[in-house]
């Protein structure tokens, strides 16, 4: 078993630590070789967040054939309310359809118990052990180029995930401000030897650690697992602390949801999003995974904050202006959420039902009042990666998630088939 290394400094911030909203009472001072639940024995802390840390374990409770078997346990905050949450959309994932192929590309809990810690419960949810977040994978090629025959079949597989998480659980996976990006992208093992030689390099460089000032030892997370050795990993959604299950068909959310960089237009115009609001934070998201930078990169202003306005400009330049229907049911809440307004006439104010019925009326034209703000972008000159058909084809997909009205994008199930994402035939 891993034993401590080297005592850090105090004064080093290390891993959670480095959150702007840390406090270490809300964290379990986990230590490697502790059994939690009589069953679980912590080895290596390689991973953390601002509501968690993530710890290998060793599952004692292994069967005659196979001794013991490697686990991730994610060890909630004592306050963090989405573990709950997290536990219980999970467990839905997981029953709604075993047998569906978009089933495997979410990563679900094995077990769940509580553990007792210093200043309250904390909930800890096992998982099988996976490699790294698709953000790491992805720079472990030169220039951050995947492969794009690697590239298509993460965006089919991810495809057919969310599928089944729309078609068959109800659920979009972008419920909060961190989801759905590389980060949340996970990558699973190649080879089960990377595991096994991982955990013997623990054995000859433990992980470093210090005692903060409330006595709770922190420890250096260790995350690298060495190069790969080969390219049969499978990609896999994870981190539904945040998703939305809408349980009817014509619910929707209107709360501020999405990254900066991913955020769908109806979130900020408040039109309300249901699941192609996933769709559209994929579309953008292929930009990382094929050109590995962001597509709309003047959304900050000169104070490196977040302005919608500049958001919604270069959404203008790259896409053209939005439809009449899409600016008469601006909601005015999400507007000053964002600091509105957009657009110079927000249809008929407080008659909803009116804004439908007259949504096709080309006499309102919801002019842009920012229009020296949309930059000189056209959204096919924004790949450089691809040439020729395989160009055009990567657009004709991204022109199919990137649509301003939500009920005009492909779902999940019809992009799955388009042919840029479909395996060469080979001939015999």
């Amino acid at each position: 078993m891993p034993s401590p290394g080297p005592p850090l400094s105090p004064s080093i911030l290390v891993d959670e630590e480095i959150s702007p909203v840390y406090d270490s009472k809300y964290f379990y001072p986990a230590r490697p070789g502790e059994v939690l639940a009589d069953r679980y024995q912590t080895l290596v802390k390689v991973g953390w967040g601002v509501s968690s840390t993530v710890w290998l374990a060793r599952d004692l409770q292994g069967h005659i054939e196979e001794p013991e078997s490697v686990v991730a346990l994610k060890i909630a905050n004592n306050n963090a309310s989405s573990a709950g949450h997290e536990r219980e959309v999970e467990e839905h994932i997981s029953t709604a359809d075993p047998s569906h192929r978009g089933r495997s590309f979410m990563r679900t809990f094995l077990d769940s118990f509580e553990v007792k810690g210093p200043e309250g419960s904390h909930l800890c949810l096992v998982y099988p052990p996976i490699r790294e977040p698709l953000s790491m994978y992805q720079r472990r090629f030169d220039g951050r180029k995947m492969p794009l025959p690697l590239i298509k079949t993460y965006i089919r597989a991810l495809l057919t995930g969310l599928k089944y998480l729309h078609k068959e659980c109800q659920i979009v996976h972008t419920g909060g401000y961190l989801d759905l990006k590389l980060e949340n992208i996970m990558v699973s093992f190649e080879d089960p030897t990377v595991l096994t030689d991982f955990m013997d390099s623990q054995l000859e460089k433990p992980m470093s650690f210090k005692i903060d000032s409330t006595g709770r030892p922190v420890y250096l997370s260790h995350n690298d697992f060495r190069p790969l050795k080969s390219l049969r990993s499978i990609p896999q959604l994870v981190d539904f602390g945040l998703a939305t299950r809408l349980k009817e068909d014509d619910d929707w959310g209107v709360w501020p949801i999405q990254p900066d960089h991913y955020r769908a237009p109806e979130v900020i115009l408040g039109n309300g999003w249901q699941m192609p609001a996933d769709i559209w934070n994929l579309g953008v998201l292929l930009w990382d995974m094929i050109e590995g930078k962001e597509l709309f990169r003047h959304i900050h202003d000169q104070q490196r904050r977040y302005d919608a306005k500049l958001y919604i400009a270069e959404m203008i330049a790259l896409l053209g202006p939005p439809p009449p229907a899409v600016i008469q049911r601006v909601c005015q809440t999400a507007e000053e959420y964002f600091c509105g307004p957009f657009f110079d006439n927000n249809g008929i104010t407080g008659f909803p039902i009116l804004n439908e019925l007259f949504s096709d009326s080309r006499t309102i034209s919801g002019r842009f009042l920012y229009e020296d703000l949309i930059p000189d972008r056209k959204l096919d000159d924004t790949v450089s990666f691809l040439e020729g058909d395989e160009r055009e084809a990567f657009l004709d997909l991204a022109k199919g998630m990137l649509v301003w009205h939500p009920d005009a994008r492909n779902t999940a199930g019809e992009l799955a088939r388009h042919p840029f994402i479909q395996p060469k035939q080979t001939s015999a």
